[in-house]
């Protein structure tokens, strides 16, 4: 029997063909009958004019796949049929080049959630379906490189205040214009878990896009989004509002949330250790800069939220604890108890 491509056939024992393929093919080999199984045949190949079965299938430790084919027994039905030809193998070549190179794109993708977050939100859902990332991940990633940003901002504009120096507003205003926008699209990506892209990123790709041309245009829009929606329910409003307030629910007290949870779908398993998470990370950056500048009581303060939420974070383990925080957010979600 002729092989294609880059596969290798050789006889086996009796009607037995050996098939060594670099890829996998995707075959399913043969399941034997046990005293509490029955019998299912591996998958049908056609080869040539004639039919068989792929018996077993074992990867290789240096790559690659062994296939064992047999004749087809007629006492069997065929429920599909794969071919194998030069067209097929072709074919397969192709998907698997291509899946190589998705896969590459999908990890770098990643890698570069910090620049490729801040690209427009058609584009980031553009990458979504051609290498299978999560856009509104990439957004995510890129806020948090942003508030990196921000917080050495302002630790240098506290340093030039520290030393009695006027900070200069080539750090303030960034400063102020990014804190701004970086809540808004944390607002939008946390509330409704779609990616949004940043002006830097917006005038960066619609530069690119107008010199090449390729890649969607930055002021398309995904479909559906043209499409009116109707005046809310009060039953939709009210989940609505639940939904959008659902992370602040998480600092309330435990009786508290369990109310919210008689009335709403609400789990605290769902937010709690992010919400814990963002308050940690934010009060440990005042921390160390209280103390590296001399504020004692600052210092303490941040350093006893830390700690708060570090418990918070263990307790949820076994239920939910409310924090420090709630009376603050409680005027907020009160229509929600």
């Amino acid at each position: 029997m002729q092989a294609f491509g880059s596969d290798r056939a050789r006889k086996g024992d009796g009607e037995q063909i050996t098939l060594l393929s670099r890829i996998p093919k995707g075959w399913t080999p043969r399941v034997e009958k046990t005293m509490t199984s029955a019998e299912f045949p591996g998958t049908a190949v056609q080869w040539g004019e004639q039919y068989f079965e792929v018996v077993s299938a074992e990867a290789l430790p240096q790559g690659g796949v062994r296939y064992v084919l047999e004749p087809w027994r007629e006492n069997h039905m065929m429920r599909f049929v794969d071919r194998y030809d030069a067209e097929t193998e072709a074919a397969r070549v192709e998907e698997n080049r291509k899946q190589i190179q998705r896969e590459k794109g999908r990890v770098w993708a990643n890698l570069l959630g910090l620049l490729t977050g801040h690209l427009p939100a058609v584009v980031q859902n553009e990458l979504g379906r051609e290498i299978g990332v999560l856009p509104p991940r990439l957004t995510f990633i890129s806020i948090l490189g942003v508030l990196l940003v921000i917080g050495l901002l302002i630790l240098y504009c506290v340093s030039r205040i520290m030393a009695e120096e006027q900070p200069p507003l080539a750090a303030i205003v960034p400063a102020v214009y990014l804190a701004i926008e970086n809540t808004i699209r944390f607002f939008i990506n946390w509330t409704q878990s779609r990616p949004i892209g940043s002006t830097v990123g917006f005038i960066a790709y619609g530069l690119f896009y107008a010199i090449t041309r390729k890649g969607p245009s930055p002021f398309a829009e995904e479909k559906g989004w043209k499409v009116k929606i109707a005046e809310s329910t009060p039953e939709v409003a009210a989940r609505d509002a639940y939904r959008t307030r659902a992370a602040f629910v998480t600092l309330l007290r435990a009786a508290d949330q369990t109310r919210v949870a008689q009335r709403y779908d609400y789990d605290y398993r769902r937010s709690s250790m992010k919400v814990a998470f963002v308050i940690l990370a934010f009060a440990a950056i005042g921390a160390v800069a209280s103390y590296r500048t001399g504020k004692l009581i600052p210092a303490i303060v941040a350093a006893l939220i830390v700690l708060e939420q570090v418990v918070r974070m263990i307790a949820f383990q076994r239920g939910p604890m409310g924090s420090v925080f709630g009376f603050i957010v409680r005027p907020f979600v009160r229509k929600l108890l």
